[in-house]
């Protein structure tokens, strides 16, 4: 970035951020790292990133993939090339086009994109060229695209842009970052502004001083003057995985035996939404199948059998593996130890070992269908995702073909197949996709219902948003 670019950014930036506009200010616990789409890890972080950064495509208010800085796209027969066009007259922030460079740069640095070959056909236009069929190829292109040369030149929580949101100032006190100011000039609240506060008792004092309009918290944390407008994270699960790795759980009839006899209903009181098997709450979700087999008047003596239940030692999972413990004594009379592990340890010393009989665990889900990361047999050893060492060739082959078929109704055979096997085996019994409790003031009107599969999207109704006038 030259002088020049960095003065007009500079004085851009003093004129909103000076300006006396409507504004919302959320409060956050931490502090902000990195908001390349690149780089971005934390919640928050992956949240203002997605509202400055636009990608090749995007997904509208239900979830449905859609252009957004892509002007015209093509695919090859054989599936392997995407030739992707941008829109022309789409700018950074800092007045530069946004051109072909740019792609190529971000599939460079984002991991997705990893074994994909990049060639530029002319200043606006990019060819992808895959090593092997992949369906949901146009779904990584929703990654953010970054100006070239981001990661080397830009300051990554002060970055060149080009979303509907740009940030206009970022304040600091001895180091650390006291806040973040976005600004949208289309929305009735014209800046979003995130505060950092190194504590949640420093939060809850900001709470009663009135210095923020909203927060977010996992677990119910209300306060005076401000509405619960919760929404469910449906691109996260959580759910009792078995490991078939261990003699117990090799027999799915005994899998079959807890999940008969598990009130899962009763387990998920208001955590969140049931979780309709492993392609929940989709186009792609079978409507013949039924994941929740709990029968109230299933009952059979299992009270030779035991089994540890390993959870992240959490309040509200400690809660859960309580009532489970509960109601398969009652059922079965199936003996249950829970083990609580440290949540910073659980990965190391849990996860990636395998070290489990029985695990409740969340897991992260795509929008898309494909499940072969979580639930191919070759995906059963670290770093692969499949933890419970699920392994059937129906499935398998089901995964295999379901990501490389690009026809909507033939991949929805494929998925049907798997999600088939998945319920005669039960490798899982899922539970819910947990709701985000995001306490607004009062005094912000127009939030409302949406689908939310990220923790961005409950600001995909912000251009609704008003302040009312208390003065």
């Amino acid at each position: 970035m030259n002088i020049l670019e960095k003065i007009i950014i500079y004085f851009t930036s003093v004129i909103l951020t000076l300006s006396p506009t409507p504004k919302y200010t959320e409060g956050i616990v931490g502090q902000p790292q990195n908001f390349l789409p690149s780089q971005a890890q934390t919640p928050n972080d992956r949240t203002i990133s997605r509202m400055i950064f636009r990608g090749l495509f995007k997904y509208d208010n239900y979830g449905a993939l859609q252009p957004d800085l892509a002007d015209t796209w093509s695919i090859s027969p054989d599936g392997l090339v995407y030739t992707i066009k941008l829109k022309e007259n789409n700018f950074w922030t800092n007045g530069k086009r946004i051109t072909s460079d740019d792609l190529i740069y971000t599939s460079f640095k984002v991991n997705d994109l990893s074994g994909v070959a990049t060639d530029k056909v002319d200043e606006l236009t990019v060819r992808y060229t895959l090593p092997n069929r992949y369906a949901p190829f146009l779904n990584l292109m929703t990654v953010g695209i970054m100006p070239s040369q981001s990661e080397e030149k830009v300051d990554p929580i002060f970055p060149v842009s080009s979303g509907p949101f740009r940030v206009i100032s970022v304040e600091k006190v001895g180091g650390l970052v006291k806040k973040v100011t976005l600004h949208n000039s289309e929305t009735n609240l014209r800046k979003l502004v995130f505060r950092y506060y190194k504590t949640e008792d420093d939060l809850n004092l900001a709470i009663k001083l009135a210095e923020i309009d909203g927060y977010t918290s996992e677990a119910e944390n209300p306060n005076e003057n401000f509405e619960d407008h919760k929404f469910p994270l449906q691109g996260v699960y959580y759910a009792l995985f078995f490991n078939q790795r261990n003699e117990k759980f090799q027999d799915p009839a005994l899998r079959i035996n807890i999940a008969k006899a598990l009130n899962t209903n009763h387990v998920i009181g208001n955590k969140g939404i049931p979780v309709e098997g492993p392609i929940s709450r989709s186009a792609f979700t079978s409507s013949k199948l039924k994941f929740n087999i709990y029968d109230e008047n299933f009952s059979i003596d299992m009270s030779t059998k035991d089994f540890k239940l390993t959870i992240p030692d959490l309040p509200i999972h400690r809660d859960s593996a309580q009532l489970i413990k509960s109601l398969l004594k009652d059922k079965l009379g199936i003996k249950v130890e829970i083990i609580a592990v440290q949540p910073e340890n659980f990965i190391k010393e849990i996860v990636e070992p395998r070290n489990f009989e029985v695990l409740l665990y969340g897991q992260e889900v795509s929008r898309d269908p494909d499940r072969y990361v979580l639930w191919h047999s070759e995906q059963k050893d670290p770093p692969g995702l499949n933890i419970t060492g699920f392994k059937h060739v129906r499935a398998d082959r089901a995964l295999e073909e379901g990501r490389k078929e690009l026809e909507t109704s033939k991949r929805t055979l494929h998925y049907e197949e798997f999600e088939r096997v998945f319920s005669e085996q039960v490798p899982a019994i899922f539970l819910y996709h947990p709701f985000v409790h995001h306490y607004v003031t009062s005094h912000i009107k127009g939030i409302g219902e949406k689908y939310t599969y990220t923790y961005v999207d409950r600001f995909l109704d912000f251009y609704n948003w008003t302040r009312l006038d208390t003065n």
